[in-house]
Order: structure tokens, then C-alpha cells, then sequence
């Protein structure tokens, strides 16, 4: 059965570099990586060996389910033209912020803004009136004693960024107040106090805009190696995964030569739209902080709810991939990364969606000899849940290769 495998023809170099960086356990950083934790993100090391191995300067990538915008920060980085969309407008928002390069002005005016916070806010300041995102449920869970002072705070700090004319620098603020805000009230036992988090968003924005600069340097240089002054290096779209097939035609872009990606995780709960606070109670507020609208609930961003059996998820994997196949060519590699309440039922469900679509497996020349021949890592410390009994097989993750048919 092992002599029938097709093998992507990957040099050994390549191959051995993507393999390694499959399984490294560095933390998410460099660039604009740390503006956001997106749950499920892209490791920066594997993208970049990805790319590296699998297109040449000047290539288009795809990412149809684009999340925290890895993938397009990784292009920007390495001269690659991208593509990507999301669902969700957070992490479209997201993804816009990180692949945007900011001139030295734009970053020095955010800086100055942040240092100029505590000016901006004193600390009888309160706002008039009863925003619109509380009645519209966005602060639910943000009234309790500990909540309370963070979110005035914030309220009033985004009221004075709203105020801000440039929506490039607007954006980076509201990143900034996003992370930090993300830092303070997600997941915590306990929630800090308002003196530690003003400090962290002082130190955020130190952060978060050396990054920019760091990012400003490398795509000045990437840049310079993909011709045309009138491409747009990095689009970064609002819509659904098959969306990109009618876009890719209308914008008359060329076909892409890697489609790099992670689709929600079939039958895995993954709070891609909330955060929690206070032993796990959600709260819609990452998208008052950014300014965004929640399109709708579980179901809406992981294509099922919980406690269904999957039949929406995987009509929703069937209608992106088969986009996806429209806009490849014979050039194309189809590379995801997935993890599986239930591999041994719903790995081989996944994998005849994607044969159907119009892709078939590709195995690398390395991992042959492995148990089923696939590139698996053991991702620590999740705290997903699987929405099935039984044992949670989620805490492994698996490339999946493919080649257009």
C-alpha cells in the first residue's frame, strides 16, 4: 500500500525544514504575531518554511479561512503576494492591522497617544451616555466589581481613539486596546487591577509598534523583489471561504501556488468569537474594542454547533474547497493544519470531502515509515474542549497535503 502513495516532490532541504518546523514549540512572536492570540494560530516558523519550500518570490497564497493572518504576515515578510478572507470580522480586523505597514509618523503618533493616555482620561471622567454596544449586548459580563473599572476605562479610551482622523493609526490604537484588553480579561482567575492595566497597555503599545517598525523593515526589502507598483501585496477579505473564487476572477490574479490554511476543527469547541471571563462566562467584547460587528453565534464561525452531528460542518468544508479547486492550477499545493475530536471517524470523513473537492493526498518521502504517513504534533496545554464523549484526540494536530487531480 506504501508504493501507492503520491509523494510531493520536496527537496530534502525543504522537506526537513518543514518537518522541523512542524514540531517546533517556539512561542508566537516577531513582526505583528503577538498584536492578537487567536486561538488555533499558525506557528510563524511553520508558515515561513511552507512558503519557502513550496513557491518562489512574487507567488500568490491563498489562506480561505485567514484567523489571526499568519499566513499573510509571513507573505508581506517573503516577497509572496497573498489573499485571504475570514468569516469573522475580528479576525479580519486582525489580520488588516497586522499585514498593514506603517510609516515612521504614524507609529511615532501612536506612541505619543499612548503616553499622552493618562492626559486623554482623568479619573472622574465618565461618559455621558449608554453606549450602543451595551445595549446591544457586546459588554455582556463586563458589570462586575473586578470588570467594572477596566471596562470605563476602555469605554472612554476608545470614545478619545474614535476621535482620531487617520483610520490606519485609529486601527493600530484600537489594537493595541484590544490586546491589552484581551490580556486582562480573558481566561483570568483573577482579573488585575486598573493601575496594572494601564501599565500593560503602556508596555503593549512599546511593543506592538517596535513590531510594526519590524515588519516596515522587512517588507521594504521583500518589496523590492516582487515587481509591479500597482499590485497589492496583501488583500485581506471579510467573506466566505468560497468567496475568494469569484474574487480571484474578477481581480484577474493569478492562480495561487500554495493554498496554506487551517479550517475550524471539525467537532472541537474553539471560542474563535468570544472571550471569558469569570470561570468561563462569555463576552462578545473583543468586537466593541475593535469595532466590528458579531455576525452571529458558535455555529456561524465553527460552521456547526455544539452537540450537532457535523453534517454543516463538512457541507461548509465541501463548498470552500471546492472554490478552491476552481482557482488552482496542476502548480497548486493544498497544505492545512487540523486537529480532530475524533480522528479515527472523522479524519477519513474530512479527507473524501477533499478528494471529492478535487484534491488528492500527497505524502512526503520523510514520513513514509511513519504510522500513517501524515506529520502529526502534540500541541500542549490546550484547553479546547471536543464537543463529543470520549476521549479528546484535539490536543494532536495534523498536516494534511494535497494536489490538485
Amino acid at each position: 500500500m506504501r508504493r501507492n502513495l503520491t509523494r510531493l516532490n520536496l527537496n530534502w532541504r525543504d522537506a526537513d525544514s518543514l518537518i522541523s518546523a512542524v514540531h517546533s514549540k517556539e512561542r508566537v512572536t516577531g513582526l505583528t504575531h503577538d498584536f492578537y492570540k487567536y486561538p488555533a494560530r499558525f506557528s510563524p516558523l511553520f508558515c515561513e518554511a511552507a512558503v519557502d519550500a513550496l513557491t518562489d518570490p512574487g507567488d500568490l497564497v491563498v489562506d480561505p479561512f485567514v484567523g489571526g493572518g499568519t499566513t499573510l504576515v509571513e507573505c508581506r515578510a517573503n516577497s509572496r503576494l497573498s489573499v485571504g478572507t475570514d468569516i469573522s470580522s475580528l479576525a479580519s480586523f486582525v489580520s488588516r492591522v497586522k499585514t498593514r505597514v506603517y510609516s515612521y509618523e504614524e507609529l511615532f503618533f501612536v506612541e505619543q497617544w499612548f503616553a499622552d493616555l493618562g492626559e486623554h482620561i482623568v479619573d472622574n471622567e465618565r461618559l455621558s451616555h449608554t453606549s450602543w454596544w451595551d445595549e446591544a449586548g457586546y459588554l455582556r459580563n463586563l458589570d462586575t466589581p473586578q470588570t467594572w473599572p477596566i471596562r470605563e476605562f476602555l469605554a472612554i479610551a476608545l470614545s478619545k481613539a474614535s476621535e482620531i482622523r487617520s483610520q490606519k493609526a485609529q486601527d493600530l490604537v484600537r489594537c493595541v486596546l484590544l490586546r491589552s484588553a484581551q490580556w486582562a480579561l480573558d481566561g483570568r482567575r483573577e482579573i488585575p487591577s486598573i493601575e496594572k492595566f494601564k501599565a500593560q497597555i503602556g508596555a503593549y503599545a512599546v511593543k506592538m509598534t517596535a513590531g510594526a517598525r519590524e515588519f516596515f523593515t522587512r517588507t521594504r526589502r521583500a518589496d523590492r523583489v516582487v515587481s509591479g507598483d500597482n499590485i497589492r501585496r496583501t488583500v485581506c477579505l471579510n467573506n466566505r471561504a468560497e468567496y475568494l473564487a469569484d474574487f480571484l476572477k474578477s481581480c484577474n490574479r493569478p492562480n495561487p501556488r500554495l493554498i496554506l490554511t487551517s479550517p475550524p476543527y471539525p467537532g472541537v469547541h474553539i471560542l474563535y468569537h468570544r472571550w471569558q471571563v469569570h470561570g468561563g462566562r462569555e463576552t462578545p467584547a473583543p468586537f466593541w474594542v475593535s469595532n466590528q460587528l458579531d455576525g452571529s453565534g458558535e455555529s456561524y464561525y465553527l460552521m456547526n454547533a455544539k452537540r450537532q452531528n457535523l453534517n454543516r460542518y463538512f457541507k461548509g468544508i465541501e463548498a470552500a474547497f471546492s472554490a478552491a479547486r476552481r482557482y488552482s492550477s496542476n502548480e497548486t499545493t493544498l497544505v492545512q493544519v487540523l486537529a480532530f475530536s475524533q480522528p479515527q471517524e472523522q479524519l477519513p470523513q474530512y479527507l473524501s470531502i477533499i478528494e471529492k473537492c478535487g484534491f488528492q493526498e500527497c505524502f512526503l518521502n520523510q514520513y513514509l515509515d511513519s504510522a500513517d504517513g501524515r506529520i502529526w504534533r502534540h500541541v500542549p496545554s490546550r484547553k479546547w474542549h471536543a464537543t463529543r464523549k470520549g476521549s479528546i484526540g484535539s490536543s494532536q494536530e495534523v498536516v494534511l497535503l494535497h494536489k490538485p487531480i
